[in-house]
């Protein structure tokens, strides 16, 4: 099938239409941002937290600590980073969101170390910076009010475990360990977080903990497409082969239709079973080759590069060579579609 104008094949693609015997509800979103607390692990008062923040912007905000990046502030706030911290907050639950048989909560960034207790039962033990966190809530969920309540395990405490069960030290030359009161014991290799929270030659060594993304209660019925990818398998100059992967989430066993459409055009159709719980269908199609995505001069189609480009007078100069996603439109450098362009100062 030939796409008449020269979109990437990503966006050309992107409409997706999806058709179920079991009637579907829109996604309920609650974001889970306000009434939020902060304690020191042991402490017995609470104050009030900011989500999404940090244990330092935190103390900062109530007054505790003065600002880090003022003169040399820092030392004097290293004791920050060596405490757990716990945080809590409460929400509601309406009857008819309670009633949905999908519920989830969506934590889109945890620092780093952190228990998740929803209604005092633990959901989640989270060790990684850089993901986020999508979690059933449904056994533990009740209707009307829920806490949430997170424990923050201190990063330095558990870095400096996983050092001594390493048995050696690993290059870290931007750990500020001596700044951090820890000697030469560099730990920032061993946690899933970013290095300059321990310091670096052109920024302080603040070892954060604290909910730096937002917090979500996600709630629906039937499907849902957890993800959509385009797959190249093949390309010529005639035509493109390619596979339309869903990672579809499905309450029950259901028939479902799926189609991939350009606009009004029907590129693949195909009606699947599916099972309770997440799995993964696939639809192969082929479109032809329209002379806007064709080189006019090699024949073949415009890819981003796989291999290191070459550099040509201080400019790059990108190939034509195969990989899994397409070229963007050039935005007319170089003349377009299906022309060599270059990128100064690349």
């Amino acid at each position: 099938m030939k796409i008449p104008h020269p979109f990437w094949i990503g966006y050309a693609l992107a409409f997706l239409f999806l058709q179920s015997c079991s009637p579907n509800r829109a996604m309920i979103t609650l974001p889970i941002h306000s009434g939020w607390q902060f304690r020191k692990a042991g402490d017995t008062a609470w104050m009030p937290a900011t989500v999404p923040g940090t244990v330092h912007t935190d103390l900062l905000n109530n007054g505790l600590i003065e600002d880090p990046f003022y003169r040399t502030n820092e030392r004097d706030q290293q004791w920050i980073d060596k405490a757990d911290w716990e945080y809590s907050t409460h929400f509601e639950v309406t009857p008819a969101v309670f009633h949905m048989k999908n519920i989830r909560l969506d934590f889109q960034g945890l620092d780093t170390y952190a228990d998740v207790y929803l209604n005092d039962s633990l959901l989640l033990r989270a060790d990684n910076f850089f993901r986020s966190w999508k979690v059933d809530a449904k056994p533990w969920l009740q209707e009307g009010r829920n806490e949430l309540r997170i424990y923050f395990h201190s990063p330095i405490k558990i870095g400096l475990q996983k050092l001594e069960a390493h048995g050696y030290p690993l290059p870290a030359s931007n750990d500020q360990s001596e700044n951090g009161g820890m000697g030469d014991k560099r730990v920032s290799v061993f946690t899933r977080k970013p290095g300059y929270h321990y310091g670096w030659d052109w920024g302080p060594r603040l070892v954060t903990s604290g909910i730096w993304e937002g917090v979500e209660l996600q709630a629906w019925d039937g499907l849902r497409v957890e993800d959509l990818y385009f797959q190249q398998i093949s390309v010529t100059k005639e035509k493109a082969v390619l596979r339309a992967r869903f990672e579809v989430r499905s309450d029950g066993d259901q028939t479902a239709t799926f189609k991939v459409m350009d606009g009004k055009q029907m590129l693949a159709s195909a009606q699947r079973d599916l099972s309770p719980g997440l799995q993964e269908i696939a639809l192969d199609f082929e479109i032809e080759q329209s002379p806007a995505l064709v080189d006019e001069r090699a024949g073949r189609a415009l890819f981003v590069p796989t291999k290191r480009p070459r550099r040509n007078r201080g400019q790059t100069y990108l190939r034509n060579q195969p990989c899994n996603r397409p070229a963007r439109h050039p935005h007319r450098a170089g003349g377009g579609f299906g022309r060599q362009f270059f990128l100064p100062g690349a």
